[in-house]
C-alpha cells in the first residue's frame, strides 16, 4: 500500500467515526471519580485523639471538602505534596515509599512514581485491590494513614487513620 492510501485509509477511518458519533460511545464517559473534580488545596484538620493543636493536612476541593481526586497530572501541587508526604511519612520502607522517592521525592507532580507508588499501596496497605488505579480519591483517603503536625508546624513522629477514630 502507497503512503497516499495509507493516509486515506486513516483520514476515512476517522471520518467514519466522527459520522457515527464515536463522542456518544460509552468507551468516551468520564470516570466515576470525576464528579469530584480534581485536588485543588489541601485542608487543615484536627486529630480526633489528640485534641486542639494536633493536626493532619490533606488534599481537599475548595466548595467540595475532602471529597476529590488527584491522578496523573491532575491536582494542585499542594495537594500532590501532601500525598506524596503522607506516604513517605507514614509507609516508611514500603515499595511506594521507595517509588516516590525515586520518582523525584515530594515534587507535587503526579507523574508515573506517583501513580505506581498509590496503586501499590491501594493494593498491598490500603485492601483495595479491586479498585487499584493510581488515582487518589474518596476510598484512598478513607484507607490511608496521615502524619500528625503539632500545631500545623513541627511534624509529629505519628500517623493515623482518621477515619477510623
Amino acid at each position: 500500500m502507497t503512503t497516499r492510501h495509507a493516509r486515506f485509509g486513516v483520514l476515512g477511518a476517522v471520518a467514519l467515526l466522527s459520522a457515527v458519533g464515536m463522542t456518544a460511545s460509552p468507551m468516551m464517559t468520564a470516570p466515576a471519580h470525576a464528579a469530584y473534580g480534581p485536588c485543588n488545596t489541601t485542608s487543615w484538620r484536627d486529630v480526633p485523639t489528640l485534641g486542639a493543636g494536633n493536626d493532619y493536612r490533606i488534599p481537599a476541593r475548595s466548595g467540595n471538602g475532602l471529597n476529590c481526586y488527584l491522578g496523573y497530572l491532575v491536582g494542585a501541587e499542594s495537594a500532590v505534596e501532601a500525598l506524596q508526604q503522607a506516604i513517605t511519612i507514614c509507609y516508611p520502607g514500603t515499595w511506594a515509599s521507595q517509588r516516590i522517592h525515586n520518582s523525584g521525592g515530594i515534587d507535587g507532580d503526579y507523574g508515573t512514581g506517583t501513580v505506581e507508588a498509590v496503586r501499590w499501596l491501594q493494593k498491598n496497605r490500603l485492601g483495595l485491590s479491586a479498585e487499584a488505579d493510581g488515582v487518589y480519591g474518596p476510598q484512598t483517603r478513607k484507607k490511608m494513614k496521615w502524619p500528625h503536625y503539632y500545631d500545623r508546624g513541627a511534624l509529629l513522629n505519628q500517623c493515623t487513620n482518621p477515619s477510623t477514630l
